[in-house]
């Protein structure tokens, strides 16, 4: 959770050098730069385009950004001011899908966790660092891709288990294991390019996020991945997953300014894979669910906790923050 935008004044003047680059470029080639180069918002691009073509410096025309005359550093500064004095005023608070997950699990852990800022106990081996090696393994392999499976396989896990070393539970196979499952699954859905815990935001939406993976299909389309240490339930996904998935998909809608349709959710433990198709009432339901979180963190009134069946071994169980909540509970006593 945060209050405002973060802007970066480097990430303007990385867009305007991609726009003197060429005199013409598409729409799509610059917010893959930008990600690339970790822009996380491509509103700053939009809102930059409206400035520029006001002033007679670009055009667009069917995903392509025509460039009229060259933006000079004088006028280059005067347009990153303009965008920097409309966006500075934002008292917009930003939450991820991550938060909106946890605040359907439980409104008091997210509470406890992003408004009071308790100190949260984390175990010193177990599940919470086998989650954290097995996202290392995925980043790592995506980013070694280019030296072949069999090496960036091979590099991935012994980098995670030489960094989690002590901490982890995890066996080496199983990673192995899972890493190459992983490419198969990107290659049967024809995904040519993927980008790895890369950081998204929404300006309008008062929405940022980091998505597992987003890859990018042959045909263009764009895929949200989510990586979770866990089992699939035989009773279908949990709630908080589904959420988080959803938004994470409407974070790359806004980013590329494309629909996003299909998302999945890939559990280690289980071996399995959830393939979602994205609605549009799943969207609704995330926006809604999002107005109760941001509700909640402006509240005065300590919230309650869980209201899930079995929400002690399923919430409780793994929480941070169980501690400080417990305390609450033994007060209410009093």
């Amino acid at each position: 959770m945060r209050v405002g935008i973060a802007l970066k004044e480097k990430d303007v003047d990385l867009i305007i050098s991609l726009l003197n680059s060429r005199k013409e470029i598409k729409v799509e080639e610059i917010l893959f730069q930008m990600l690339r180069k970790n822009i996380s918002s491509s509103d700053i691009l939009f809102i930059l385009l409206q400035i520029l073509g006001r002033d007679g410096f670009i055009e667009g025309s069917k995903g392509v950004i025509k460039i009229i005359k060259p933006i000079d550093e004088k006028e280059a500064y005067i347009a990153k001011k303009r965008l920097i004095e409309s966006l500075s005023k934002s008292t917009k608070v930003f939450v991820t899908p991550l938060e909106i997950g946890k605040f359907f699990q439980c409104p008091r852990r997210i509470w406890l966790e992003k408004v009071v800022m308790s100190t949260q106990k984390k175990e010193e081996k177990g599940k919470a660092w086998d989650g954290e090696a097995l996202h290392f393994a995925i980043n790592q392999l995506v980013k070694n891709l280019e030296k072949g499976i069999s090496t960036a396989v091979e590099d991935a896990v012994n980098s995670a288990v030489s960094k989690y070393a002590g901490k982890i539970e995890l066996e080496r196979e199983e990673l192995v294991d899972f890493l190459n499952r992983f490419c198969e699954f990107m290659k049967e859905e024809g995904i040519s390019t993927v980008f790895t815990e890369k950081l998204l935001e929404s300006f309008p939406e008062g929405l940022v996020g980091t998505p597992d993976l987003i890859g990018i299909s042959k045909d263009g389309k764009i895929i949200t991945i989510d990586i979770k240490l866990g089992q699939l339930s035989r009773k279908g996904l949990k709630k908080e997953h589904l959420l988080q998935i959803v938004g994470e998909a409407i974070l790359a809608e806004k980013f590329f300014r494309k629909r996003v349709e299909i998302a999945y959710l890939i559990y280690f433990e289980s071996n399995s894979l959830a393939k979602i198709i994205i609605r549009e009432d799943m969207k609704r339901e995330f926006l809604k669910y999002k107005r109760g979180l941001i509700k909640t963190f402006r509240s005065s009134y300590i919230p309650p906790v869980s209201r899930l069946p079995n929400f002690k071994k399923r919430v409780c169980q793994g929480c941070h923050v169980r501690h400080v909540c417990e305390n609450i509970e033994l007060l209410k006593k009093i």
